[in-house]
């Protein structure tokens, strides 16, 4: 095997672990909707201090705009 069939075969590799990564990116989009993340966001309210709503709510703001 020559240096340019073992750069075409790790290119192959790296092209193929791209599809499957995005592929999960896609599944949590589907699954993290702007409800769901909502829905986590509350729950951390319900156990942490009032104090730290206001970043609990920050972060879920991104997380949705992430989401898009």
């Amino acid at each position: 095997m020559g240096i340019d069939d073992a750069k075409d075969k790790a290119a192959a590799a790296g092209d193929e672990a791209k599809e499957g990564l995005g592929g999960l990116v896609d599944k949590a989009k589907g699954f993290l909707t702007d409800d769901k993340i909502d829905e986590v966001a509350d729950k951390i309210k319900g156990f942490t201090p009032d104090s730290v709503d206001g970043h609990v709510d920050a972060l879920a703001e991104k997380a949705k705009e992430a989401n898009d």
